[in-house]
């Protein structure tokens, strides 16, 4: 059911500062990596353009997957918002603002500077953010120092890397079992690297299993192997 929105009055400025709490509640979950907080302000039927790929609209599923995938490989994030202009027409808002964001995503520096468009719809009493439109600004001018006229450094691109990391897994997988059969020595100490490669990039437990899973065959195929040997010893 589409939402209800009413435009036939638009208010004075003064409740415009419940947008402006709306609006910083938004990136400081974003900075904090709070999922819930994000969740808080955000409506049912959420859509996004972001000025990071995919450029093409997201609802609220995608968008809020793509966004919660990025904190995992997101530090030290940091924003400052600017001429922030809010707009309400009883049930329904618009903010507009330059948001300055920098930070890190696997280690890769980046600094950004973006025009956003806000549409807030008011339930309950309160204000949920229903669509977000980020636009990078374009290449400066030649006059220097001042938002309009920064260069956005280009960031990496949110490369994806779910796929590669799923073949890791299988392939750890298969080391596991070879190192049961032959090998151990060098079939479980792959496994164990893989695990911990997996780690590294995920920051998840999948890639734990995998280093505990090639200790574990590691040790069981060296059992084997000396048990074996010990066999061909003893005398018939």
């Amino acid at each position: 059911m589409s939402p209800n929105v009413n435009f036939e009055q638009k208010t004075a400025e003064a409740p415009a500062a419940d947008i402006i709490g709306v609006i910083s509640k938004r990136f400081n979950a974003l900075k904090n990596k709070d999922e819930n907080a994000v969740r808080d302000v955000i409506d049912d039927h959420y859509s996004r353009f972001d000025d990071w790929p995919p450029f093409r609209r997201q609802e609220a599923e995608e968008a809020l997957k793509n966004e919660f995938d990025a904190f995992k490989v997101l530090s030290n994030y940091e924003y400052e918002i600017k001429e922030l202009k809010a707009e309400i027409w009883n049930n329904m808002a618009l903010a507009t603002f330059h948001l300055h964001y920098k930070g890190e995503i696997r280690g890769n520096p980046f600094d950004v500077n973006a025009r956003v468009s806000t549409i807030l719809i008011k339930k309950n009493s309160e204000w949920k953010i229903m669509h977000e439109h980020f636009s990078r600004f374009p290449e400066p001018n030649a006059t220097a120092g001042t938002l309009e006229n920064q260069p956005p450094t280009s960031p990496p691109e949110r490369a994806p890397i779910k796929n590669n990391v799923g073949k890791l897994v299988v392939l750890s997988g298969i080391f596991a079992v070879l190192s049961l059969i032959i090998l151990p020595e060098i079939f479980g100490s792959l496994t164990i690297m893989l695990g911990a490669y997996v780690w590294r990039r995920e920051q998840r437990n999948r890639g734990g299993l995998i280093v505990v899973l090639g200790i574990i065959c590691l040790l069981v195929g060296l059992f084997f192997t000396a048990s074996f040997a010990l066999i061909d010893l003893i005398p018939t």
